[in-house]
């Protein structure tokens, strides 16, 4: 997908209205003129630099290339065409999915029933799936959250916001802070930046316990809040025998075993504790994912080969049409 001009990429499309906005920019709706098709504008603020270069407030090259290396993937959102404005704007447009799983979410939480196993497997396969696929490509995300992961309209979801990415052609050190206080995986809260893939694996973990609890597991106000609030379920143990640990002082008052079962009982267990119930082998998966050594955290690859994906009703799991 070579860059076209801003004159050809504005012109090709027709800017309906906003959709979303944040600190880098603000998407809109808009329509291919030729085609007819619906889709996502992305306008990318940039500023002048102290040489007078244009500078983007995120990083377009690498959200291009990302998402050019996993064309095609039916999880990850998918490019149309980009280009520039004559003011240094960079404009990205993508297929038009949906709202984000942040807002439909907050929208199920509104309601009464849960998500029932089923329905969480399907999503976290179809996650699951798409990372792999950058991983596949030798890319991180680095940023996994409801916010960036879309809902088409039969519930289908796509990850988007691929402007963290970072090539693990490259080697480490690799930037830290980076990511979402609450999806970020301990090494990431320690500071370290010798980490790999399974910080994705982390995240996806993440949101695999908001989708079954309807809210973020750990929701701390600051790196060290945060990592308290991981180590108070999950136990000090598992951290401390990571090959990265270097006696960094953690915070107090953790016991040295994990106590996540008891967030995610039994379905025998789960209504007399008022808890979502969850399977053995999905729970094999979530503890899998919430694995505080990342050394011996499960990558995206053995998840999807995990025997909860593979039971009975995993025909299911086929994306819908």
């Amino acid at each position: 997908m070579s860059m076209e001009t801003s004159s050809f990429v504005m012109s090709r499309f027709i800017m309906l209205d906003e959709i979303g906005s944040g600190g880098c920019g603000v998407v809109y709706r808009a329509r291919d003129r030729c085609s007819g098709e619906i889709v996502a504008m992305k306008c990318i603020r940039a500023y002048q630099g102290d040489c007078g270069e244009v500078v983007d407030r995120s990083d377009f090259g690498r959200e291009v290339a990302a998402m050019e290396a996993c064309r095609g993937h039916p999880y990850i959102v998918q490019p149309r065409a980009h280009g520039r404005r004559d003011d240094g704007e960079a404009v990205l447009i993508m297929e038009f999915v949906g709202p984000t799983l942040r807002h439909v979410l907050r929208r199920e939480r509104r309601g009464r029933s849960r998500r029932s196993e089923l329905e969480v497997r399907l999503a976290m396969r179809q996650l699951l799936s798409g990372v792999k696929r950058m991983h596949d490509a030798g890319l991180m995300h680095r940023d996994l959250k409801p916010d960036n992961v879309l809902v088409d309209g039969r519930g289908n979801l796509k990850i988007c916001d691929l402007g963290l990415s970072q090539s693990t052609a490259e080697p480490p050190p690799y930037s830290n802070p980076i990511g979402t206080r609450w999806y970020c995986a301990p090494e990431i809260l320690l500071s370290s930046t010798d980490y790999d893939e399974r910080v994705d694996s982390w995240s996806l973990g993440c949101i695999m316990a908001e989708l079954l609890v309807r809210k973020p597991p750990f929701r701390g106000s600051s790196d060290r809040e945060q990592l308290g609030e991981i180590l108070d379920v999950l136990g000090v143990d598992d951290i401390k025998q990571w090959g990265g640990y270097q006696g960094q002082r953690l915070p107090g008052g953790c016991g040295p075993d994990s106590f996540l079962r008891c967030f995610f009982p039994c379905p025998s267990e789960a209504r007399m504790l008022r808890r979502p119930p969850l399977s053995e082998a999905g729970f094999e998966v979530l503890s899998g994912l919430l694995t505080c050594n990342p050394e011996k955290r499960m990558t995206v690859a053995q998840a999807l080969q995990h025997r909860w994906f593979k039971e009975p009703d995993s025909a299911s799991l086929r994306h819908r049409r």
